[in-house]
């Protein structure tokens, strides 16, 4: 349906066409809406006692928006509480309850798994869509995947009659508004050398269809006999090596430089040069991450990698690895040329999955393992941001970020297949600088506040610069920080420590860095100007509000308090954060205050106390951040050559990870 769909008179207010931001931050849209503008022409109708297919389809493209917005990265929809997602999820059921299940089945704009989302409320308890869709082929491992309303059901799955356990399995949970609506079942299993493949649900063999999860609102159609047989075969060919999505190249000059390209990538000379290349980069702008701390591991203790840096020849930190003799790759077609015969892409942030390429024009040229490294460690749920993503390798730290990842009945759909707990790269330098930095040198008190999504609103209302700078110097983010910033008696205790005040403000933020009004004692910090690493190893204490840099901190064994002045609005729409398995009480690095005098009063406590870390909260460091060495990088290098081993060769290897220092 589009913008002039006959329904939009019927339901005022609520066009098929996607609703703006403001709508889904009103409270009304979870209630009122629902249940004053969708549901009367429903109930009108089954009073009748018929609801026509049109109309049923025109309730389902409006409800469709909640659920498709909720799923994207930084919805917000995250305004959207407990006490509102109770009333929401109870509106849905009523209006669900006037449309036919054929009518979802039939609905053909929302997703597969928002089809299956809309369908839960009317409370099956089936498995259906059981599918292949995707293959591994230097593993050897099939992925398995169908899905769950109700209960989990008995499962097995037989390779060459023979029952087996999967290689790596989970249920991730489809969340939507605080509950869990229904589950993806994800198996891999190993066919690498199978003839058949069958799948057997509480008893029965259901048929496994290749490719995406087809949708249904059935159980899962029975296998025919001798259905798994050569299934194997099938999948290994339906799913050939490298990104996949290709699509024929189109006609004209467009298709013959795609043709050119590849043709080129493959040829001797750019071969010799990069065939087999290990790719790192951190960001475009930017190094000083993880991937520049491995490429610098790797260059030296394994020589014979072909391993290049990607990054701009305007960034600030260009000079500092050339001179160091890195190998720096700037953009252009020679990058072109090294990612298309790249082994491995090596990132500490996620958008180089596709190396820059569009995959339906190369999929079969992109050949190389993505691993992710992480900026930082995982507390939030990131699930609707990094799920969507195709990650071979994904490096995760805490044993609790970790779990929140691939267990069960978390939203991420990935397993201990992708995601290997090795610790950050760029940790292994950090301890080093901290066990190098002398004692009286490791004397500043770090304040590192994060950024505010909803502070891009209030400085787009403002024209020239200056007012923006004014517009933000007034909110209340750069009013509470200001007011820390210059406290005199944080300064006056500080200084009878002996510590320093230092301020590195996020990156949004240094344009506006005349609003925090810094007295003339606080040494401003920017990635810019100095090593973040080595102000790190310098921080006797650390001052944040939500930052994960404060897994750092825990790393390093350093104190930490966490200044939340607006604890409510920042999970409740004002950074569009959605809450995860962290929590500041329960398992925070460090005590946690609401308003100015509690943060002072736990300042000077700490003062008073030596500026030592508190036992409980050492306890905590120690059970979130465990892995205190400098091994990081040799683990995840040993994690990016278990993926191109064999499964029965990796699962030794992925095993020894999994199980290092707990």
């Amino acid at each position: 349906m589009s913008d002039s769909d006959p329904f939009d008179a019927v339901f005022p207010g609520f066009p098929a066409a996607e609703p703006p931001a403001a709508f889904w931050r009103d409270p009304a849209s979870y209630d009122a809406v629902l249940r004053d503008v969708l549901l009367p022409p429903l109930a009108a109708a089954a009073r009748r006692g018929d609801v026509p297919l049109a109309l049923q389809c025109a309730v389902l493209q409006r409800l469709h928006w909640y659920f498709s917005v909720d799923g994207r990265e930084r919805a917000p929809t995250v305004v959207v509480d407990e006490a509102m997602a109770a009333v929401f999820h109870e509106r849905v059921r009523t209006l669900m309850a006037h449309i036919e299940v054929d009518a979802v089945a039939s609905f053909p704009v929302a997703t597969t798994e928002i089809r299956h989302v809309l369908l839960a409320y009317r409370d099956p308890s089936l498995v259906c869509g059981a599918a292949v869709d995707a293959y591994d082929h230097r593993q050897g491992l099939a992925r398995v995947s169908y899905w769950i309303h109700g209960e989990p059901p008995a499962e097995r799955l037989l390779v060459d009659g023979r029952e087996v356990s999967p290689a790596f399995a989970k249920r991730r949970a489809c969340n939507y508004f605080r509950r869990r609506l229904l589950r993806q079942r994800i198996a891999w299993v190993d066919i690498a050398e199978a003839r058949s493949l069958q799948l057997e649900v509480d008893g029965r063999l259901v048929a496994l269809a290749l490719g995406p999860q087809p949708f249904s609102a059935r159980p899962a159609a029975p296998a025919e006999a001798g259905d798994g047989s050569g299934l194997p075969a099938r999948i290994r060919a339906g799913f050939p090596p490298g990104k996949g999505g290709q699509e024929p190249l189109p006609a004209g000059w467009r298709g013959w430089k795609v043709r050119l390209l590849k043709a080129l990538a493959r040829s001797a000379p750019v071969r010799w040069r990069y065939g087999r290349s290990w790719v790192f980069i951190d960001r475009e702008e930017n190094a000083d991450d993880s991937a520049e701390h491995l490429y610098r591991w790797v260059r030296q203790q394994h020589p014979e990698v072909n391993a290049w840096f990607m990054l701009s020849p305007q960034s600030a930190d260009w000079p500092r690895l050339q001179a160091e003799g890195f190998r720096l790759m700037p953009p252009g077609w020679r990058r072109k040329l090294l990612v298309l015969n790249a082994e491995h892409i090596v990132s500490s942030h996620a958008e180089w999955v596709f190396g820059g390429f569009d995959r339906r024009l190369f999929g079969d040229a992109m050949q190389w393992r993505y691993t992710f490294l992480q900026h930082g460690v995982i507390k939030d749920d990131l699930s609707h941001w990094l799920g969507p993503r195709e990650f071979d390798c994904f490096v995760s730290s805490s044993p609790a970020e970790h779990e929140s990842i691939v267990g069960d009945d978390t939203a991420y759909p990935y397993t201990d297949r992708e995601v290997r707990r090795t610790g950050l790269p760029r940790h292994d330098r950090l301890l080093r600088y901290a066990d190098e930095t002398p004692s009286d040198e490791a004397n500043i008190l770090l304040v590192m506040p994060t950024w505010r999504g909803s502070l891009v609103d209030d400085r787009a209302q403002a024209c020239t610069p200056q007012e923006r700078v004014t517009a933000f110097a007034a909110s209340e983010y750069a009013t509470r920080w200001r007011a820390v910033l210059g406290s005199p008696r944080l300064h006056a205790r500080a200084a009878e420590a002996g510590l320093k005040l230092a301020f590195m403000p996020h990156p949004n933020a240094v344009p506006y860095i005349e609003a925090f009004g810094l007295p003339p004692d606080v040494q401003l910090v920017t990635a810019g100007d100095t090593s973040i690493q080595r102000v790190f190893a310098r921080a006797a204490a650390f001052m944040t509000d939500y930052t994960s840099v404060a897994f750092t901190m825990a790393f390093l064994r350093r104190p930490v308090f966490y200044y939340q002045f607006d604890q409510q609005s920042y999970y409740g729409g004002g950074h569009n954060w959605r809450p995860g398995y962290f929590d500041y009480e329960r398992d925070g690095f460090g005590p946690v205050a609401l308003n100015e005098d509690q943060l002072l009063v736990q300042l000077e406590a700490f003062f008073d106390d030596g500026c030592r870390v508190a036992p409980e909260f050492l306890a905590r460091m120690e059970r979130a951040m465990p892995d205190r060495d400098d091994e990081s990088c040799a683990r995840v290098y040993a994690a990016m050559l278990s993926l191109d081993q064999p499964r029965a060769a990796a699962a030794g290897q992925g095993s020894e990870l999994a199980g290092h220092k707990r």
